[in-house]
């Protein structure tokens, strides 16, 4: 699977970073065969699609009933898990994360982030 398949989704945040806007979506609807808390769009100025996802998804286990979310970033056709934890599962500590991602892959380390929304 390569980017998330959004049917339908909520605005929820959106950063300035440097050069780029990401936004949070939540309530998300797909037919993806995952369930996604939380994706992240990246975009770049003056470009249409975004560059970058980052996606908090469901992480359910057999050995666990509670919930936990794994992320995943997505970039062109490459794509990456991080640890999971019930963190990602609020919009601030997973937009706060998404941050540190976008900083890091884009060398963006210097940029302070600004919330638009």
């Amino acid at each position: 699977m390569s980017v998330p398949h959004i049917k339908t989704a909520i605005p929820l945040q959106r950063h300035q970073i440097g050069s780029f806007v990401a936004t949070v979506l939540g309530e998300i609807e797909s037919d993806d065969p995952v369930e996604y808390r939380y994706i992240m769009a990246i975009v770049e100025d003056g470009k249409q699609e975004p560059v970058l996802y980052l996606a908090a998804e469901r992480n359910r286990t057999a050995e666990s009933a509670d919930d936990t979310y794994r992320l995943r970033v997505i970039m062109g056709e490459q794509e990456k898990y991080l640890d999971p934890s019930d963190e990602w599962g609020e919009v601030d500590k997973f937009a706060l994360a998404g941050m540190g991602v976008i900083a890091k892959l884009m060398r963006l380390e210097d940029e302070t982030p600004v919330r638009l929304m």
